[in-house]
């Protein structure tokens, strides 16, 4: 399968939470035979896993040891869709970077990731809270007036 590489537009900078339970993920690896069948999975565990290990920060949290990372990207630039494919894509031929924007639009931003990998979640993120302060107060604003609350009005 062919993935493009030439798709640029205006982008929009996103940022996501992502946590690993690595004894759930490590489990759910076993129970699924490696991933041995299943090269897209397999690579994407792999690359996952070796980076939260290597920039993650480890935390507890009410009895659960995870690993934490954030990612940072520009949504239409960096990430690449099933959507996009041309034909079935053959992961094993991928480069890291080819996977990694992958990753980024099917299981960051389609939000795949708890559902396929057992012992992963990501959540969306303000990448710039200042930004999206200003931008969640705009919509609390009326625009017909710009005093009123809207629905208030």
């Amino acid at each position: 399968m062919k993935i493009r590489s030439d798709y640029v537009t205006n982008s929009s900078s996103v940022s996501y939470i992502v946590t690993l339970n690595l004894a759930m993920a490590e489990f759910a690896r076993k129970k699924n035979g490696n991933y041995c069948d299943r090269v897209k999975q397999g690579r994407i565990f792999d690359l996952l896993v070796d980076d939260l290990k290597q920039n993650g920060q480890k935390i507890e949290l009410n009895g659960a040891d995870l690993v934490v990372g954030k990612y940072d990207f520009e949504k239409k630039t960096d990430c690449r869709y099933d959507s996009e494919c041309e034909k079935e894509v053959d992961f094993a031929t991928l480069t890291d970077t080819e996977v990694w924007s992958y990753v980024y639009g099917e299981y960051f931003v389609k939000a795949k990731l708890a559902s396929e990998l057992k012992g992963f979640g990501a959540v969306q993120v303000p990448r710039d809270k200042v930004k999206f302060a200003a931008k969640a107060a705009a919509l609390d604003t009326c625009s017909a007036c710009g005093q009123c609350e809207k629905g208030m009005g």
